[in-house]
């Protein structure tokens, strides 16, 4: 028994020492995929948030139908090309999500990826190659920050147009108002006795 035990012994400590090669390279790439998911979560979602808020605040924006009837021909044009206008602009918020979606559900997928490397090393037992994995990974990391790059400067364009799409609106119906107000009698001021 104890020739077993001091000829297997070596044969352990060979297999721990092997898994401790990867130690910091796993722990490294499971903390950016811990910190980028995290980041292109809240991104989406912040995304998604923007877009919900944006088209609640076009239905609320809405001219009644008293003064509707008291608008021109080009006034009801205008209105109507505004109204385009947010719903265009709100429509660039689609392809956006429709990427940022797709990325997640790849990225989610090679998440078993970094689960099982966690897993492995926690159990001192890892398969496969190892490096190879930890560089797809890295790779996959690096891609995106990349991403989120790009999307950043396509969300900022997208939620200025819709901004600036809602805030034309908001005057043209304030302007629509404003006249209605005007031509109510001013009241005569009180005597003094």
């Amino acid at each position: 028994m104890k020739k077993l035990f001091f000829f297997l012994l070596p044969l352990l400590v060979l297999s721990c020492k092997g898994v401790e090669q990867y130690r910091p390279a796993v722990e490294e790439v499971a903390a950016s995929w811990d910190a980028t998911t995290k980041a292109a979560s809240d991104f989406s979602a912040m995304v998604s948030s923007d877009m919900t808020n944006y088209t609640k605040a076009m239905a609320s924006l809405n001219v009644d139908e008293a003064t509707m009837k008291k608008l021109k021909p080009e006034q009801v044009t205008a209105w109507q090309a505004a109204q385009k206008g947010v719903t265009d602009a709100l429509s660039a918020y689609a392809p956006l999500q429709k990427t940022i979606g797709d990325f997640m559900t790849t990225w989610t997928e090679k998440s078993a990826d970094v689960n099982a490397l966690k897993e492995g090393l926690a159990k001192g037992k890892l398969e496969g190659d190892v490096n190879a994995k930890v560089t797809e990974l890295k790779t996959m990391i690096a891609t995106a920050n990349e991403n989120m790059t790009a999307w950043t400067a396509s969300y900022a364009t997208i939620k200025n147009g819709v901004a600036a799409a809602l805030t034309n609106l908001q005057q043209m119906m304030a302007s629509y108002a404003a006249p209605a107000a005007a031509t109510t009698k001013p009241t005569a001021p009180m005597k003094k006795k």
